[in-house]
């Protein structure tokens, strides 16, 4: 997807979609095995403005493997 400025990837000036995948299992650090957010970003989600949940989809993405 290419933005206004000629830019690829989403539009940040929305907000993100949410990470979860419906795998909504916690380990024993209160970590959801499906998306990788803690319980508080989960709970918090929705109450966060674009740029908290910007900044935790950036998270998730550098933490995840690369296949």
């Amino acid at each position: 997807m290419i933005d206004e400025n000629g830019n690829g990837g989403p539009d940040r000036n929305e907000r993100p979609l949410s990470p979860c995948i419906l795998i909504c299992t916690l380990d024993e650090d209160k970590v959801c095995l499906g998306c990788g957010r803690s319980l508080e970003q989960i709970s918090r989600w929705a109450l966060m403005n674009k740029d908290e949940q910007w900044a935790i989809v950036d998270e998730l993405s550098a933490r995840k493997p690369a296949v």
